[in-house]
């Protein structure tokens, strides 16, 4: 059953803030929980109907983890989704630590990127393209937003992911691997010759790279999309519609393994 301290404990970590504060966020449904639990991540509590709990998801060692079974009608209460899914659990956010050297590494740098989505689905992207750390301009949308983590569908329990001041950090790093980043004069994605690691910068939804980021960027690249045509054409492709094409690029060219 689900008390009244733990109702508002759950739904305040809605807000980034109190997940800061509490050093926890939450994961909602079947497929994410079991990813969490697949996970090295700490699990504090998991809240389940008993269909979930007697579907054997929890492996040998989370026997010890704290089950609450509680109704479908106290799941809806607590549920960030429209349609609620048998499990939520509360997770403790990791530590993260800064990058050291990036010398063979792939890194998207994302620049202001504040739609929950479009962050969940570049975590999941780089996840998949074995990309091999994301940092994150101070500022974007917070990691831990339950939004971001349903879009990951779990990829955001594997891939590094740092916060930073972003022209420092590629001040730091750019004389170790090249810089990469979307403009409108840079060169055609499919010619472009990749090196065996860089880091690639992902602009914000609405204004693209920041006017202070350009001038750090030693490979600039453009999406080319059909010819210019009648009035309505789109202006630009979504953020993490563009990181995806670059990481398949980046890994058609250097295969992992």
């Amino acid at each position: 059953m689900l008390s009244k301290n733990q109702l508002k404990l759950i739904n305040s970590l809605r807000l980034s803030k109190n997940r800061q504060e509490e050093g926890l966020f939450i994961a909602e449904g079947v497929k994410l929980v079991d990813e969490l639990l697949s996970s090295d991540f700490a699990v504090e509590k998991i809240f389940a109907t008993a269909g979930w709990i007697s579907g054997s998801h929890i492996p040998k060692h989370r026997y010890l983890v704290d089950i609450v079974e509680i109704s479908q009608q106290e799941l809806e209460k607590i549920s960030v989704l429209n349609t609620p899914n048998q499990v939520l659990a509360i997770a403790r956010i990791p530590e993260t630590h800064a990058a050291g050297d990036l010398s063979g590494e792939w890194v998207l740098a994302l620049d202001q990127i504040r739609d929950p989505g479009n962050l969940g689905t570049i975590i999941r992207t780089a996840d998949w393209f074995g990309i091999d750390r994301i940092v994150a301009a101070s500022g974007s949308v917070d990691i831990w937003n339950p939004k971001v983590v349903q879009a990951s569908m779990g990829s955001v329990f594997r891939m590094p992911f740092h916060y930073v001041d972003l022209q420092k950090f590629l001040n730091t790093h750019a004389s170790q691997v090249p810089v990469y980043g979307t403009l409108l004069e840079g060169e055609d994605v499919t010619t472009v010759r990749f090196k065996t690691g860089g880091i690639v910068v992902i602009g914000n939804e609405s204004h693209g790279i920041s006017e202070e980021i350009i001038p750090l960027i030693t490979g600039r690249i453009t999406i080319p999309g059909a010819l210019k045509g009648p009035k309505g054409r789109a202006e630009s492709l979504n953020a993490s519609i563009a990181a995806a094409l670059i990481c398949y690029e980046i890994r058609r060219q250097h295969p992992l393994g």
